[in-house]
């Protein structure tokens, strides 16, 4: 069942064996993995099926610490199906030494291994719908690219695979919508916003959600067990928000939630200049068929890399370059500014552009939309594109601001903040690629002067893929919530998504958000069937410290 929750009478009771907090990628992938299940499973979205301008700004949040790329209530689409509204399919997984605690890298390591995630990031790449599951060496094989005689110590081949079945299947809320609203055992609420979790009286168990809409009606869901799956800001937004047992909100007895907050660095490191066109650059520049789907060839830093220069992990792709006042990035502008409502007068002359240059417009939207696999862009310059993870910082954190929402809710602040460290990366990725394209064959590079300096670009950007503000640890003192995603010393309440990676190597995250959406699935599955099991569940989290009592991280 679909309904909008707006609907209901006023105060209507509402209770679930699992109540999920969010109709995202993990919201949605966690509901559908229960519907054979036989719990009942209710699902809260925030928004609609479409965007809503006012729903959307409910996410409004301010920046203060540096310089963030984009306005974070435009970050997550807060609606049906969440960011895979706005996400471009694309899926890599991370790396084992992703998972592993690394001495150079402070706050490091995993509690799970990859190994122990394998099973999962199949079922979610199938989900995904992006060909074979195939990231490594072998997939440049099949796609038939050269890889030349890298040192194998420096650079290693993996690759990103692009959702292969056309944009309707990348949307969850959409492609599943019809499988959800038929399920008997799941219960989806459109517009219900979850403003605070409510415990029971011993303040150790999750009993209750507070559901508010914006047109004034409160009601409560009550559940066995609830998943936060709303997004890093959210998701400590919500737990920091619940104060009503504990004054520093749930889960944060450590003064950990909101802290670790971390993105992906996206920038251009340099550009590469072919002898020739059609030549090696710009078979890497573009998408190869691979399946049913396209990949795109990237080069990664060797773990051995990693190690001996003790640096983080990153990763190069070799764009095709635009002209920044040409006819296609116009056009690229036009877009971004209708999909986020900001149209003013620059829209016009981006707009007059793309109409008078409209010839040569043509053949790359033809190219884009129907030969993916052929070069794009000049066919003589190249942009060498660096990815990368940020170290852990608990400095870098999300707060709770004083400003309130349209629900009386407190907004969000982030504190988003950079280190040294996370530079180093990128500067020995671009300073390789100085030395190795060029004797390659593939061309010459020349590097970008902000390497060189001791702070970022202008043009920093990121996934914008928000990460680690809840993150996973064995202990309460390192983390907010245990391997198996539940919050340390609470009953009942779990959190899914990006904000419980303790770091995000280079990878995007979604591939990984769903596997573990799907872990925790099969997680739920045991303790609900289990009384047992969720008696020890519950017997633990009363083993750690009095959450009431907080302990300020130094």
């Amino acid at each position: 069942m679909i309904a909008d929750i707006r609907t209901l009478p006023h105060d209507s009771p509402i209770e679930a064996d699992v109540c999920i907090i969010g109709g995202g990628a993990a919201g949605i992938a966690l509901a559908r993995d229960l519907l054979s299940s036989p719990f009942k499973v209710v699902l809260l979205e925030s928004g609609g099926y479409r965007r809503e301008d006012r729903v959307q700004r409910l996410g409004s949040a301010d920046s203060i610490g540096e310089k963030y790329f984009q306005e974070l209530h435009e970050c997550r689409s807060r609606r049906f199906g969440g960011s895979t509204n706005c996400w471009g399919g694309i899926c890599t997984p991370l790396h084992a030494i992703d998972y592993e605690k690394r001495p150079w890298v402070p706050w490091s390591g995993w509690p799970i291994a990859g190994a122990q995630l394998e099973p999962y990031l199949r079922r979610a790449h199938d989900l995904c719908g992006v060909g074979p599951y195939l990231y490594d060496a072998r997939a440049w094989e099949r796609m038939g690219i050269p890889f030349g005689e890298f040192p194998p110590d420096r650079f290693q081949r993996f690759v990103w695979h692009y959702n292969g079945r056309g944009r309707a299947s990348l949307r969850f809320g959409k492609r599943f919508r019809e499988e959800l609203r038929r399920a008997p055992n799941v219960h989806v609420f459109l517009h219900a916003n979850a403003t605070e979790l409510l415990t029971g009286a011993s303040g150790r168990s999750v009993e209750r959600v507070m559901v508010r809409t914006l047109d004034r009606r409160t009601l409560q869901v009550r559940a066995k067990i609830f998943v936060l799956a709303c997004g890093a800001i959210e998701n400590s937004r919500l737990l920091l928000s619940s104060t009503s047992c504990h004054s520093a909100g749930l889960g944060n007895h450590r003064d950990l939630v909101g802290r670790f907050f971390h993105e992906h660095l996206h920038m251009p490191c340099g550009l590469l200049l072919a002898p020739d066109r059609g030549g090696l650059a710009a078979r890497y520049s573009r998408l190869s068929k691979l399946g049913g789907a396209f990949c795109l060839p990237g080069l990664s830093l060797a773990p051995e890399a990693q190690a001996a220069n003790r640096t983080l992990n990153g990763s190069l792709a070799i764009d095709p370059f635009y002209d920044p006042d040409g006819a296609w990035m116009a056009f690229q502008h036009l877009r971004s500014g209708w999909k986020t409502r900001k149209l003013n007068l620059q829209t016009l002359g981006q707009l007059g552009r793309v109409v008078r240059e409209s010839r040569q417009l043509a053949p790359e939207i033809w190219r884009r939309l129907v030969h993916k696999d052929r070069p794009r862009g000049d066919s003589r310059r190249f942009v060498i594109y660096a990815r990368a993870e940020q170290a852990p910082n608990p400095d870098s954190r999300v707060v709770l601001s004083s400003e309130v929402d349209a629900l009386g809710m407190r907004q969000a602040r982030l504190d988003w903040r950079t280190t040294p460290l996370d530079r180093k990366a990128i500067r020995l990725m671009a300073s390789w690629a100085a030395e190795e394209f060029p004797r390659l064959g593939w061309g010459h590079v020349i590097e970008s002067p902000w390497l060189s300096g001791e702070s970022w670009p202008p043009d920093l950007e990121g996934g914008p893929h928000h990460m680690g503000t809840t993150r996973m640890a064995e202990e309460d003192s390192s983390g907010v919530v245990d391997r198996n995603c539940r919050v340390h010393g609470l009953h009942g309440l779990y959190v899914a998504g990006s904000s419980v990676f303790p770091t995000g190597g280079h990878a995007n995250p979604t591939l990984t958000i769903i596997a573990l959406a799907l872990r925790l699935a099969e997680h739920l599955r045991i303790i609900l069937a289990d009384p047992i099991a969720s008696r020890v569940s519950e017997e633990s989290a009363a083993r750690l410290p009095e959450p009431s009592r907080v302990q300020v991280m130094n």
